[in-house]
């Protein structure tokens, strides 16, 4: 009777849409070609895998196979989240062959990236629901990039981060805004060429804003806070670490409930350098 119900089951035994590529999400890149080579339906069950894959996220692995860049352009076709910071091994090409070949895509990271600039032209001709760029420290971003992002995806975008692309300008940055309407959250620290106009731009444009970074942005003043506390009444949070900002300008939106980055001294202390402030100034 033992030998009657006694039986062996491989892993190839599962169904695998219901269960092998479902596991298959907790696998890590290197896993799935070490399981693509297994055999010849396990190959088959990988490449069915990157074909109706919605969400790529290679954010958290530091080191990728090589091999990786080759297959996922040509497999890839579902694709609504592409996220890919931090990553060397993927060229211009790698890149411009997924967009194209995911329509669908909302979501593109590729902050920290060594690419060109050409490598978003796929977007404006393929992906028309773009909803979340990240572009952080992208130094090959042109002031041309961010005036086409501009002109092809008018209130579409949500969340946009430019930190640090240096190659960009203010006013490329004021185009823009003025056509996301639905801008969520904005990144701009690191650029010195953001002033006090980018401020009152964005308070009078987005109108749904509730994150705004301008970390290190020098040429703020207390003149430009003051005007974007007056007219944004969503934000719910601010960074301004390393402005050239006082708590004249901040205590407005902090009575507000809005978070900011920058500590918030005693009211004592305040009073104090506001009168040392106004003591008249020796004249040598």
């Amino acid at each position: 009777m033992k030998d009657i119900f006694s039986f062996e089951m491989h892993l190839l035994d599962l169904p695998g849409d219901d269960v092998i590529l479902k596991i298959m999400d907790y696998l890590s890149p290197r896993d799935w070609l070490n399981f693509r080579c297994v055999c010849k339906q396990t190959y088959f069950l990988v490449h069915e895998y990157f074909k109706y894959m919605k969400y790529l996220d290679l954010s958290h692995h530091k080191v990728l196979p090589q091999a990786l860049c080759q297959i996922l352009p040509q497999q890839c076709h579902s694709l609504k989240v592409f996220k890919i910071p931090n990553s060397n091994i993927f060229s211009d090409e790698s890149v411009k062959t997924i967009i194209q070949n995911n329509p669908n895509l909302s979501h593109l990271d590729l902050s920290n990236s060594n690419l060109k600039n050409g490598a978003l032209q796929p977007l404006v001709v393929s992906c028309k629901r773009l909803e979340k760029i990240m572009l952080k420290n992208c130094f090959w971003l042109t002031v041309g990039a961010i005036e086409i992002l501009a002109f092809h995806f008018p209130e579409t975008i949500k969340v946009a981060d430019f930190s640090g692309c240096t190659g960009i300008s203010e006013a490329s940055i004021i185009l823009f805004v003025k056509r996301q309407p639905k801008l969520v959250s904005l990144s701009l620290s690191d650029l010195s060429c953001i002033q006090d106009e980018t401020l009152v731009t964005i308070s009078m444009f987005c109108p749904q804003l509730m994150y705004l970074d301008i970390s290190r942005c020098c040429r703020i003043t207390d003149s430009g806070i003051k005007k974007f506390a007056e007219y944004c009444q969503t934000v719910r949070t601010l960074k301004v670490d390393g402005c050239e900002v006082s708590e004249r300008s901040l205590s407005w939106l902090r009575s507000r409930g809005v978070w900011i980055d920058k500590p918030q001294y005693p009211s004592y202390l305040l009073h104090r350098l506001n009168q040392i402030q106004t003591w008249p100034r020796t004249q040598l």
